[in-house]
């Protein structure tokens, strides 16, 4: 009988048990010693038996197909497959060509009727087999990432295997700050790939196979794809937060038996603060991904050999509601960026005006509305100061009074039980004592929230100090930089409309929450938080602190 020898080896099997040299004596021997014609064989190595994509399996078909054997021998049903469904599939293939499946070690026959109990029993053991070891180790993996324990760096790092120890890769380093670097500077995701490749920066798997001294599959004829950088590994690497030392596990989960992958929520994942050496500035990574949000929010696009302009996506023609189209002019005088409207730019002054304004315009209106807010938030920092002082003197007959009110709240809890026991004694005046109970917890509730209050001033004043002490400290950085960033504009800016009326401009600049929120903080005397107010109301704090019949 014609017949195919086939063995497999996996990853997670015990080599020195079920080594291909090992299996392949086996069933050698098994074919010569029954009279078999050997015509050929096949092997998959490191390869789960849990799917039937494996190159050793497509040979099989290949000479199947051509109707060249007649058997194929391995050493045992598991070597063929452990998914008990797409094994029962391949071998009802096999058996419509003609061709059986002989088990050297187990004596089965898959032409032998008796043994189809057998085989199906054996299925059964061998995927309950796989799985039970796919879940232990992932099991096993999953308490690693817990623990925080590197198995695989990630690009620009490089874990030593006598110290244990995580190191930065310098030449990937460099790769990665230069990333960061271009990306802060205004180049598009595309353009920084393309400056990669030009320079022949090695990607991640380029620097994998070296770090294996393992030899690239490609010739100069033929790249592949997986060695040259592109826009999707730009952005893995700006969003990694191993860059500023922060380890996360567990972002993604892949089931190989299943076919599946998701990436995990949040609380699923470990996160190792400070575990790894950091590349990258903390200030560098909170600027890339204001901006990576911010340019997704705005839609800005350039083309793969441009930057990306500063205003791009920011400035919108107050006319026709269209975004304005920048471009950078080269003139003998020098260079100049200016921005007109899209739709005049791609159909012309029939249906909309230019609205044509230089870049460095820009910069300077946006220079002095800071200017303008600074002189705003310092009159408010003057007015919470006074806030501030008004309340200081008071804040201390706060602490007294919250432990009255939680004194208070205790005594009616122990009322409402000994109503509750009266109650369960006298049934015939339930009613009476349900109004009863519902009164002391109606004062139990105005009581908590009065705590509450109280509690909240003290964080409100605090809160508000904290936060124009900031954004004042930010608005200075950027004054005395002299210089409008795109980052600076990601951070400020809104919108800006530009509206173009005989010829003239005039522009309506809108800044973003953190920066807006302070105008009308301070209306009419009162303390107010654009997102949930609290009045700051003296009289009804004198309430708070000196009781109004509830605390006694």
């Amino acid at each position: 009988m014609k017949v195919w020898l086939y063995y497999r080896l996996s990853r997670d099997e015990d080599e020195e048990l079920n080594s291909l040299n090992n299996q392949r004596k086996i069933i050698y021997n098994f074919a010569v010693s029954n009279g078999h014609e050997v015509v050929g064989e096949s092997f998959d190595d490191n390869v789960s038996g849990m799917h039937f994509n494996r190159e050793g399996i497509d040979k099989i078909y290949e000479v199947v197909e051509a109707g060249k054997i007649e058997a194929i021998i391995v050493k045992d049903l598991s070597r063929l497959g452990r998914h008990r469904t797409q094994t029962a599939l391949f071998i009802d293939y096999l058996r419509e060509h003609d061709v059986r499946v002989l088990s050297a070690t187990e004596n089965i026959d898959t032409f032998n009727e008796n043994d189809d109990l057998i085989i199906g029993f054996k299925g059964l053991v061998n995927d309950f087999y796989a799985r039970d070891g796919s879940r232990r180790v992932r099991t096993g993996y999953r308490q690693k990432q817990k623990e925080g324990i590197v198995i695989t760096p990630p690009f620009g790092y490089f874990k030593d295997k006598n110290t244990k120890r995580v190191v930065i890769v310098e030449e990937a380093a460099e790769t990665i700050r230069l990333i960061f670097t271009a990306y802060n500077s205004g180049c598009g995701l595309k353009a920084i790939a393309m400056m990669l490749n030009e320079r022949k920066c090695k990607t991640p798997a380029q620097m994998q196979l070296e770090m294996l001294n393992k030899r690239l599959p490609y010739t100069q004829d033929h790249i592949s794809k997986k060695y040259l950088w592109d826009a999707t590994m730009i952005a893995r690497i700006l969003r990694d937060e191993s860059y500023v030392g922060t380890l996360i596990c567990h972002k993604s989960e892949r089931n190989k038996i299943n076919k599946t992958f998701r990436f995990t929520e949040p609380e699923e994942q470990f996160r190792h603060e400070n575990y790894l050496p950091p590349i990258i500035t903390p200030e560098l990574w909170e600027q890339t991904q204001m901006m990576l949000a911010e340019r997704k929010r705005l839609n800005v696009r350039a083309a793969p050999s441009q930057e990306i302009l500063r205003y791009s996506g920011l400035l919108r023609c107050a006319d026709c509601g269209r975004v304005m189209f920048g471009r950078r002019i080269h003139l003998k005088s020098g260079e100049r960026v200016t921005y007109v409207c899209s739709t005049y730019n791609r159909f012309g002054k029939e249906h909309c005006s230019q609205h044509q304004i230089d870049e460095s315009v820009l910069d300077r209106l946006i220079i002095d509305e800071l200017r303008n807010t600074k002189a705003l938030y310092q009159q408010n920092w003057d007015a919470l100061e006074q806030l501030i002082a008004q309340w200081t003197p008071k804040a201390e007959l706060t602490g007294a009074q919250i432990v009255k009110l939680e004194k208070r709240i205790r005594c009616l809890e122990d009322e409402t039980e000994a109503i509750l026991m009266e109650r369960i004694r006298d049934r015939a005046n339930a009613e009476r004592y349900d109004r009863m109970i519902q009164k002391r917890e109606e004062e139990i509730a105005a009581a908590k929230k009065q705590i509450e209050e109280l509690q909240n001033i003290s964080a409100v004043l605090r809160n508000r100090q904290t936060k124009l002490k900031r954004d004042i400290s930010m608005i200075d950085d950027i004054l005395s930089e002299g210089v409008m960033t795109e980052a600076h504009l990601r951070m400020l800016v809104e919108k800006i409309y530009v509206q173009e009326t005989d010829g003239k401009l005039s522009l309506d600049i809108q800044l973003k929450a953190p920066f807006r929120t302070h105008l009308d903080v301070y209306e009419n005397g009162m303390l107010t938080e654009r997102y949930g107010a609290l009045d700051f109301d003296w009289d009804r704090l004198a309430r708070l602190l000196y009781g109004d019949g509830l605390a006694g």
